[in-house]
């Protein structure tokens, strides 16, 4: 009985192994197979190198603020000093409209994308104040008025971006030069034995500063691309102090004003 077991577990055995040899090896993946399960390829990505240049309009907020106070002798009657303050414009926050051109290169490594660009524009950026006639604790009436303005702008740097097939979002950075022009007056509105008074002065400096953003850009074919672009910049600012008018010289002013832009453009470029 023992060995009739064994003989059939032998058998079994044998039985098997010759099911395994004629069924032969599992069969490999298919390229079907294969092709489903490899990682998919990177996307590609535009070629936005060389040179370029284009043309933009846009929205400036120019935030300025403003200073005029009564200095010298007007400190002698406090009264007085806080009065002129009191009665001038904080600041000449304004708002306006911007146009002009734009050139520079691009170079890539891979998607990343590496520039240098200058740009300059026309601005259209201007504001005023009157205070109108204002009543002084220790001198005869008097009026106050402000004026700001913004010419030009034009800026020189860098830029950054990692092109996205077609789309190309970057940072953007570097110098900023612009003019400030801030003009006061501080004077007498009835000179009835009072005599004439007037204090006060325009001054325009041409300033340097820096300048900070970003844009997306989007090719419309291989030469042709457009963008939206956003820019704080910092112009510092212009101060100057002015003397009274002979014979109450003493009676003196300070001005000064600081620059700072919010600017959104949209620009049209051709890439060589």
């Amino acid at each position: 009985m023992k060995q009739l077991s064994c003989l059939t577990i032998s058998a079994c055995a044998s039985l098997a192994l010759a099911l395994t040899a004629f069924g032969g090896p599992e069969p490999l993946p298919s390229g079907k197979e294969m092709k489903e399960v490899a990682p998919a390829p990177p996307p590609e990505c535009f070629n936005w190198s060389g040179f370029y240049f284009g043309a933009f309009g846009g929205y400036k907020k120019a935030v300025v603020d403003t200073t005029f106070e009564g200095t010298d002798s007007w400190l002698i009657g406090l009264d007085n000093a806080r009065t002129i303050s009191a009665h001038t414009a904080d600041n000449l926050d304004t708002d306006g409209g911007e146009a002009g051109g734009m050139i520079g290169y691009n170079f890539q490594m891979g998607c990343w994308v590496f520039g240098i660009e200058g740009d300059g524009g026309y601005l259209w950026a201007r504001d005023s104040f009157d205070s109108g006639t204002f009543v002084m604790p220790a001198a005869s009436d008097k009026s106050i008025q402000q004026a700001f303005r913004t010419n030009y702008l034009a800026t020189f740097g860098g830029r950054v971006g990692y092109a996205i097939g077609n789309w190309l979002p970057y940072f953007t950075g570097g110098g900023a030069f612009g003019n400030i022009d801030y003009e006061t007056r501080l004077h007498n509105v009835n000179t009835s034995g009072a005599g004439f008074y007037r204090s006060g002065d325009e001054e325009s400096n041409d300033n340097f500063g820096w300048y900070v953003g970003g844009g997306l850009q989007y090719a419309l074919s291989a030469h042709w691309s457009i963008r939206g672009q956003y820019e704080f910049i910092d112009l510092g600012s212009v101060s100057f102090d002015s003397p009274g008018s002979f014979p109450f010289d003493t009676f003196s002013t300070h001005s000064r004003a600081e620059l700072r832009e919010h600017n959104f453009s949209f620009g049209l470029m051709f890439k060589f």
